[in-house]
């Protein structure tokens, strides 16, 4: 998104508030005002020396303003014009989270986040672990709160843009395993439901030149990366992760996730939902056999046909439906 930019800002509330000291710091105001009007200053700061050379820009902010109440997140709706929510398959979303937060429990400074048998080796101990003041909970309650807030805000933003008549804003869902199974379909379906105009090329994407800003620091690992990514990285077996790899609090934690994220999956602003037809690639099938199945069930609505259909498809591919019974039952449920 970052080349459609004049300036990319990366995480700024979140940035703030860490230099600030966390939530539990002792200036703290009610609902976040602070942290609020000093990212929004720093936001304004740098839009203002970009403008010293253009009249007109476009701005591109990162950012989980999740942590926000409502009554301040109703005041950033007012700004932007373009909404874009990211979301995630949760087993592989919560796999990622608890590997994040697996370092940060055992002091590996990132080299535990690549270690998924060590992340699940001491998943017990980091589920419940209390967290540092950027965060208020443990590792499961914080990933609970973020997913809530996130549909909370989605909702919120639909029901403002649909009392607005003539409005410009414009809202947009991608589910980031489906982005990456077909990036060029997903990418061009976002650009199109934000009423965007993009010459990107996906196939060889170009550096940025360190366009993404960020109050901490311009090498931190997710900023450098973003500024020498040039290539999406296509789905992989090696990604499949299934419940019972998860203690059993991570579990019911996943299953509580799953109908949050089905209503967001299936709802109208999504970028992409694979028909029957190129699901049966089995690409998906066998780098996320959750989503496919659950993408499956969408079309088909009865659990037997999905099972039928998957063991038809997935006769050559290493990949037991039976480790996802459970999760798909859930879905089962979501449309019963």
């Amino acid at each position: 998104m970052s080349q459609l930019a004049d300036l990319t800002i990366h995480q700024p509330f979140r940035g703030v508030l860490q230099k600030a000291g966390g939530r539990f710091r002792a200036t703290k105001l009610d609902f976040d005002v602070d942290i609020y009007d000093s990212a929004c200053g720093l936001i304004v700061q740098q839009i203002n020396q970009y403008l010293q050379a253009k009249q007109k820009i476009i701005v591109v902010i990162k950012e989980l303003a999740g942590f926000f109440k409502p009554c301040i997140w109703q005041r950033w709706l007012e700004i932007p014009d373009k909404f874009l929510f990211t979301i995630r398959e949760p087993h592989i979303q919560y796999m990622s989270w608890l590997s994040a937060m697996t370092d940060k429990v055992f002091q590996g400074e990132g080299k535990f986040q690549e270690n998924r048998d060590f992340v699940i080796s001491k998943a017990q101990i980091t589920e419940t672990s209390i967290l540092s003041a950027e965060w208020e909970g443990t590792t499961i309650s914080c990933n609970q709160v973020a997913w809530n807030s996130l549909v909370n805000d989605f909702y919120q933003i639909k029901k403002e843009i649909s009392s607005i008549r003539n409005t410009t804003k414009k809202i947009a869902i991608l589910d980031l395993v489906l982005f990456r199974y077909k990036p060029k379909i997903v990418f061009e379906n976002i650009l199109a439901k934000l009423c965007l105009e993009s010459k990107i090329n996906l196939t060889y994407l170009s550096k940025i030149d360190s366009n993404v800003w960020d109050i901490r620091d311009k090498n931190r690992p997710m900023v450098r990366k973003a500024n020498n990514s040039n290539t999406i990285h296509p789905l992989t077996t090696e990604e499949v992760v299934n419940l019972n790899v998860f203690p059993i609090k991570s579990q019911q934690h996943i299953k509580e996730l799953i109908p949050l994220y089905l209503d967001l999956l299936f709802a109208p602003e999504q970028a992409y939902l694979p028909s029957l037809a190129e699901l049966e690639t089995t690409e998906l099938i066998a780098a996320n056999p959750f989503l496919a199945c659950a993408v499956a069930l969408f079309h088909l609505k009865n659990q037997a046909q999905v099972n039928n259909w998957f063991q038809t498809i997935a006769k050559s591919k290493p990949i037991k439906i039976d480790n996802f019974q459970s999760s798909l039952e859930i879905a089962n449920n979501y449309w019963a």
